[in-house]
């Protein structure tokens, strides 16, 4: 049952994070054998297994992911901010189930922790009835229904799911979260248009790709796309101007786009590192749980990239900052 404490639940959060894997481990890792990895994971009692194989990583992030969400859930003394971020999962969990529905695909897709009980999303899916949802995914998805009649696209599934949700937080965030939320949509308006330009898509394609505005507007992505590729920065705005541009530099040089992600990545936890140590806030508690969301997908990389036998020189490329 929510607290209504701060001191509460900041206090328990604190306990945590002496359990979160440390910047100079994850830096370890991302050097070390497969067998050194696991075995360091073990030695810390992440993901609850002992001797721990390559084969258990990813049982090990969902289950300490799975912690993480309901240390949260029984935490929170502001259940209307912490599940603005939860409630990513039930998106995820949406795209999944409404492609395989269609699809008449008999696997069951593994599921993410969220704020609705899994049994509930899929009954919804079921019925097509979306009315428990917040009132931007009912509309999206209803409309989403009833377009349904030809070929299905996988791919407008997931762009409608992904503009409710953040319709849904643009609406209802406030003070840091707010600024997290719209840095968010820039990023990833910025990472659509340059994936759609490098494709060779239309302006067509974008307009109908983009999520809602952040502090970069619609149509300056769209008087960047039909530009020269050396005017791309002057789609960087915002507080996370300078890691954006930082990432589209990269991306003039080498055409990649992986240094615009981590910066991307670096910049939204920087926003809850700032207010780590507020009192009486939400801060630390959102902070928290967005941290251990980037250990798990630093984590993720590591073991992915040496289960494939990558070099060392993937993982820290891409490697995000963590949160301790």
């Amino acid at each position: 049952m929510p607290q209504k404490s701060p001191v509460y639940a900041v206090t328990r959060i604190r306990v945590h994070e002496k359990d979160m894997v440390k910047p100079e481990a994850m830096a370890r890792m991302a050097e070390a054998s497969p067998a050194e990895v696991m075995r360091a994971l073990g030695d810390m009692g992440y993901g609850g297994i002992s001797d721990p194989q390559l084969s258990d990583g990813d049982r090990m992030i969902a289950k300490e992911l799975s912690d993480a969400y309901a240390l949260i859930n029984e935490v929170t003394f502001s259940p209307e901010q912490t599940d603005l971020f939860i409630l990513k999962g039930d998106a995820n969990n949406l795209k999944l189930l409404i492609k395989q529905r269609l699809t008449g695909t008999a696997d069951s897709p593994a599921l993410m922790k969220g704020v609705y009980p899994k049994d509930d999303i899929i009954r919804m899916v079921h019925n097509a009835d979306y009315r428990e949802l917040p009132e931007e995914f009912t509309k999206r998805l209803n409309a989403l229904e009833q377009s349904f009649s030809g070929e299905i696209d996988p791919g407008r599934i997931s762009t409608e799911i992904d503009r409710a949700y953040l319709e849904h937080c643009l609406n209802n965030a406030k003070g840091v979260s707010l600024e997290y939320f719209k840095s968010l949509a820039d990023f990833t308006n910025i990472l659509t248009m340059l994936r759609l330009r490098n494709m060779g898509a239309g302006a067509d394609k974008l307009k109908n790709s983009l999520m809602p505005e952040g502090y970069v507007s619609h149509r300056l992505l769209m008087q960047c796309f039909d530009g020269a590729e050396e005017g791309m920065a002057r789609a960087a705005a915002g507080p996370a101007r300078e890691r954006m541009l930082k990432g589209l530099e990269e991306y003039g040089r080498s055409g990649r786009l992986t240094e615009l992600e981590r910066q991307r990545d670096n910049y939204l936890i920087s926003l809850f590192k700032g207010a780590k140590f507020a009192e009486g806030g939400i801060e630390p508690l959102i902070g928290y749980l967005l941290g251990r969301e980037q250990e798990a997908k630093c984590l993720r990389l590591i073991i992915t990239a040496k289960r494939n036998n990558l070099p060392d020189k993937v993982i820290t490329e891409r490697l995000g900052e963590l949160y301790g």
